[in-house]
């Protein structure tokens, strides 16, 4: 497979050479003598009409990184929209040159970037991202960035993204203040480390912390109230049932005795 791959990307280098070349040509020979006869009239010096300066493009390389805008304008040649009226318009054949060639190379540029996602932009965690985290890791609900500004979204709406989600020296700082906050959750234990849901600045949160061990560890039982409460009313009445030496272990593990036979 890797094989496969470099010599589809030697193939690539090869044929990019000439492709280019020839655009480079068509762009010469072509279309800057099309903008200089129909464009460049209201598209250039200080205040360029739509703010688009067609002196500006003098090489291939201007227009594929501005490829965007050359897209708008094959639209609006194809549209016939340009150059308005009552200027003097190109003949129909001029005008699919210029835009097959910037149809050509916008082929051109999609096939010689095929699988290349472009610069993948290194980014923090969101908000939501690092508070799971941190809940995963120590099995408490923390949320520390609960402080956080809120995470910015960019122009596709997304607030997960490279582009949005920077870091600035401000937010570091809250970034290093949410590790300490973390921090004074920890508990150490006989068995090495826990994560208490509240902070253990002082012995009395410890104090809170083991009773709520105690309080989770009974919560956690499946017990049925209904027996607890029957054993206490029996040992409670425990001589008129004919019990007076039962104890409440044994009323709660033993069935009531059956009644006693009238006379």
């Amino acid at each position: 497979m890797k094989w496969f791959t470099l010599a589809a990307a030697s193939l690539t280098a090869a044929f990019a050479g000439p492709v280019e070349t020839g655009l480079e040509k068509r762009f010469t020979e072509t279309v800057q003598p099309f903008l200089a006869t129909y464009c460049v009239s209201c598209h250039s010096g200080s205040a360029p009409a739509a703010q688009l300066n067609f002196k500006g493009y003098s090489t291939l390389a201007d227009v594929v990184k501005d490829h965007p805008r050359w897209a708008l304008v094959a639209e609006r040649l194809k549209a016939g929209d340009m150059p308005p009226k009552p200027m003097k318009h190109p003949e129909p054949a001029a005008n699919k040159r210029v835009i097959d060639w910037v149809e050509a190379v916008r082929h051109h540029e999609a096939r010689k970037n095929a699988g290349d996602p472009g610069i993948v932009l290194a980014r923090r965690l969101s908000n939501a991202e690092y508070n799971y985290a941190v809940r995963d890791l120590t099995g408490v609900d923390i949320r520390p960035t609960r402080e956080f500004p809120v995470d910015p979204a960019n122009p596709e709406g997304f607030d997960n993204t490279g582009e949005s989600l920077a870091m600035s020296p401000a937010l570091l700082n809250k970034y290093l203040q949410a590790a300490r906050e973390v921090g004074n959750h920890l508990v150490l234990t006989p068995n090495g480390i826990d994560f208490a849901p509240h902070p253990m600045l002082v012995e009395t949160d410890r104090e809170k912390y083991a009773i709520q061990r105690i309080v989770n560890f009974y919560l956690q039982q499946p017990t049925d109230y209904a027996t607890y409460f029957e054993a206490a009313w029996r040992y409670k009445h425990r001589v008129i049932l004919g019990e007076p030496a039962a104890t409440l272990a044994s009323l709660t593990l033993a069935p009531p005795a059956p009644p006693a036979p009238s006379a």
